[in-house]
């Protein structure tokens, strides 16, 4: 890449020198040409007047060695010949043009015209060309001089730009032969200057540390699994032994083998939650985005969790907005939704004491639209909300109750995935959860019902 800028910049300073030197060729020339004419119009002029004895002294005076030297003359006539020349040009033009030729004696280079008159009188006038001889050896030893230039200074910036580099890029395939030895807590050292090094930097960092993140997060969840699912697989595997140490009545087996169900329905139960949130969060889980309106999501959560609630001895409040009010409309997958928000209002009614009331409603605001569901049982401590809502996550308070902490990791992994959030905050007492969706002010479809796509 140096060799290829460095000549380049050659290739544009000659260029750029051959331009002005025929630039100012086509000057120069202009002005020869403009002289001779000038001078081809005097001598008419005055062979016009006195005829050929003017025309000689015309001649004469104009080429005495006190005159230009840069001028030659020659007139060749029945008086025999005038001028500052010995003899005719071989290559000389036909009367009327102009051409360059070597002068006699010194065969020095000169632009001539020629003219003839009556009575065999010839007349040559010519311009010197030293002046274009010397601007050529002038551009020639500027073109070295500049090339000479260049060539330094482009090797000189080019190894600059080459060592530079090679020092940045070196710092980055060092820290990439880091992270492919193991070492992922390694980073590349960005600078203060900004530029497109720096931009690499900051961007090999940044998923450096997404890698890290989910290499933890990855090794968080394969313990948690193997931690919350080795009680039901031994509990599953004790059950399955002691039923085979002694012989047992058809009906036994059987109620051993439904527990077993039971047990290994639970742990699939448990495998699908976590391969949906990762589905979920990875973005591969591609559905249509229609509209939704939450209170009818509201109002099948409520027949759905009727008699659960009812068993759980927890009285169950739907709030929706009122007829006149805009319905709570939000752009996302209704089964995800609602789904979402079932996983949360099964929290509520299970942690909620018995007498207790569980509220869910669907509302609208400037702000968005969203779901929130509130209950008055223990609640989250503050400094424990956000480890909530990583998989398999659980308070130690919750001990004894159904569960593996996945539900909610998938109300958050969902609103993820329609751009929403899922806040939790002190409902004094209790929990209140929140589904906060942003508004779509271009909707303009008609919603669906829950799973009617």
């Amino acid at each position: 890449m140096t060799v290829v800028a460095v000549l380049a910049f050659v290739v544009l300073g000659g260029a750029a020198l051959g331009f002005l030197y025929l630039r100012m060729l086509l000057v120069i020339d202009g002005q020869i040409d403009g002289a001779l004419q000038r001078e081809c119009a005097d001598m008419v002029a005055a062979y016009e007047k006195g005829g050929y004895e003017r025309l000689r002294r015309t001649v004469s005076d104009r080429a005495s060695p006190s005159a230009d030297a840069t001028r030659s003359y020659l007139l060749i006539g029945p008086g025999g010949s005038a001028g500052n020349l010995s003899s005719w040009p071989d290559r000389a033009p036909k009367p009327g043009e102009s051409a360059d030729v070597e002068m006699p004696p010194a065969s020095k280079s000169a632009r001539v015209r020629t003219l003839d008159f009556p009575g065999g009188v010839r007349l040559l006038v010519g311009r010197a060309l030293s002046e274009r001889t010397h601007l050529r050896n002038v551009v020639a030893e500027s073109l070295f001089s500049v090339t000479a230039l260049i060539l330094l200074l482009g090797v000189a910036a080019g190894t600059m730009l080459a060592l530079y580099a090679r020092r940045r890029l070196g710092q980055i395939n060092a820290t990439t032969q880091a992270v492919l030895e193991g070492n992922l807590s390694g980073r590349v050292a960005v600078g203060e200057g900004g530029d497109e090094y720096d931009q690499i930097a900051q961007n090999i960092n940044v998923m450096l540390d997404r890698i890290q993140g989910l290499i933890a997060t990855v090794r968080g969840v394969t313990e948690n699994i193997a931690h919350d699912l080795r009680t039901p697989l031994n509990r599953l595997r004790s059950r399955l032994e002691v039923a085979l140490m002694s012989p047992r009545s058809d009906e036994e087996y059987k109620a051993v083998l439904k527990h077993a169900i039971a047990e290994s329905e639970t742990i699939v139960e448990t495998f699908n939650g976590i391969l949906k949130i990762a589905r979920i969060k990875s973005g591969a889980l591609a559905l249509p985005r229609v509209p939704v309106d939450l209170a009818e999501v509201v109002t099948e959560l409520i027949d759905l969790f009727e008699v659960f609630a009812e068993e759980s001895g927890v009285h169950v409040e739907a709030r929706l907005p009122s007829a006149q009010q805009a319905a709570p409309i939000v752009l996302g997958d209704a089964h995800l939704i609602s789904q979402a928000a079932a996983n949360l209002l099964d929290n509520a009614i299970k942690y909620s004491s018995k007498g207790g009331t569980v509220v869910i409603e669907a509302d609208q605001t400037t702000d968005g639209v969203s779901l929130n569901i509130s209950d008055g049982g223990p609640g989250i401590p503050a400094n424990e909300r956000t480890a909530m809502l990583d998989r398999f996550v659980r308070l130690g308070s919750t001990a004894g109750k159904q569960g593996f902490g996945l539900g909610l990791s998938f109300a958050a992994a969902v609103a993820e995935w329609h751009g929403a959030r899922l806040e939790l905050s002190d409902n004094q007492p209790g929990l209140r959860a929140t589904l906060r969706f942003r508004v779509d002010s271009g909707l303009r479809e008609q919603p669906v019902r829950p799973g009617s796509e």
